[in-house]
């Protein structure tokens, strides 16, 4: 019994050994990789690692991730974070072996020793923060623990794309202006300005006369004069009035349309624009101050206004003869632009508006009628010289 146990256990041992010999041999994994990230915010990228022995991917994003690897031809493809410039460098302890510019890398790893991957990302964005007067303390704050503080101009470069907001502290005697925020766009450059309204430049802006044809603050209107007083930020001021708001048919009036640049830095493609009702209203083909006709919009394109200058225009206006009494049209000027912002209180959009009133007694409908009856009172008195003055007497057309 004994001596069979033991040639059954002989007969396993041999199997077992030929079983082994028969599976494919893979060399035992000596060496290590070691993938690193490093970017200015905590955000990485997703990289996948075609290995000899198969494919490795980090999908988690991970910043460090190790690797056992053997010996053999590997590929590293890299899926950096939205807008960041990629750089791959690799290292043996502190020796650099080599840079790569770009997401993808081919590279034959020894099997020995540590191998490390460095990922590093970078952006070109730039954040430039203004204010005028200068000297301001902002803080420029975005997602992923982005934050910046100093004092105004600044510059910030290597800036990621996000969604970034400038807050900027008071100055004695002047109104705080209110944070900002807007989008940093892929390696772009994005500007924040802030313009404090102080009591003395409301003043000397008050004193300051208006350009030709621009109603002064004598002829304004108490709601207009409130308007100007309330402003808090005040960048651009739009002018849009209208010589008279009733007339007759197929008369013409005359708009006087204006932008003035009541802050202290210089305004650059301002796009000042009227629209108006192209089958009650026409302007001439010829506007004055290069202004262009497209359609149903009258449109100014003006390239810079200096820190306290004016552009003003006055146009005629024709209105449709078919217009009927009681009707009313409406004229809408905007102003637009890159560096143009709506101050508290102040629009960047104004309407006017002209309405048809009757005829005067001495319209064509009357005079036709006029001419009508004389002809009529004059065949009457050829033929009948007796009763001459009597029609001229009793007739009362002129009071109906």
């Amino acid at each position: 019994m004994a001596k069979a146990q033991t040639l059954r256990a002989a007969f396993l041992s041999v199997f077992a050994f030929a079983a082994i010999a028969t599976v494919p041999a893979h060399a035992e994994a000596a060496g290590t990789i070691i993938i690193e990230q490093i970017s200015p915010m905590d955000q990485y990228g997703s990289w996948r690692l075609a290995t000899p022995a198969g494919m490795t991917v980090n999908r988690k994003k991970d910043q460090v991730k190790s690797i056992n690897a053997v010996e053999g031809q590997y590929l590293l493809n890299v899926e950096p974070p939205r807008g960041a410039v990629t750089t791959m460098r690799f290292y043996d302890g502190g020796t650099l072996l080599n840079t790569t510019e770009g997401t993808q890398i081919s590279f034959i790893f020894s099997g020995n020793g540590t191998l490390r991957a460095e990922i590093s990302y970078r952006y070109e964005g730039v954040i430039i923060i203004e204010s005028s007067p200068p000297g301001a303390h902002f803080e420029l704050k975005g997602p992923q623990g982005v934050r910046k503080t100093g004092i105004t101009p600044a510059t910030f470069t290597q800036m990621p794309p996000l969604y970034f907001t400038a807050s900027y502290s008071p100055l004695p005697g002047c109104l705080q202006p209110k944070p900002q925020g807007r989008i940093l766009r892929p390696n772009a450059e994005l500007r924040f300005q802030a313009d404090y309204v102080c009591l003395n430049d409301i003043k000397t802006m008050n004193n300051t006369p208006p350009p030709a044809g621009v109603p002064t603050p004598e002829a304004m209107t108490p709601a207009t004069k409130r308007m100007l007083d309330e402003q808090s930020r005040a960048n651009v001021q739009l002018f849009h009035t209208i010589n008279q708001q009733e007339t007759v048919a197929g008369s013409t009036v005359y708009i006087t349309l204006g932008v003035r640049n009541v802050s202290k830095t210089t305004l650059n493609n301002v796009i000042l624009s009227e629209q108006f009702d192209l089958t009650k209203l026409s302007l001439p083909g010829a506007l004055p101050g290069g202004g262009i006709n497209r359609g149903n919009t009258a449109i100014w394109e003006i390239p810079q206004i200096l820190a306290g200058q004016s552009f003003s225009v006055q146009f005629p206006v024709k209105t449709s003869a078919e217009m009927q009494e009681g009707e009313q049209v409406a004229l809408t000027a905007r102003i637009a632009g890159s560096d143009v912002h709506a101050p508290s209180g102040e629009l960047l959009t104004k309407v006017v508006r002209v309405g048809i009133v009757p005829l005067p007694a001495t319209g064509k409908t009357i005079e036709l009628m006029f001419l009508l009856l004389i002809g009529a009172l004059s065949a009457i008195i050829t033929s009948n010289p007796i009763n001459r003055r009597k029609p001229i007497v009793e007739t009362t057309v002129f009071k109906q």
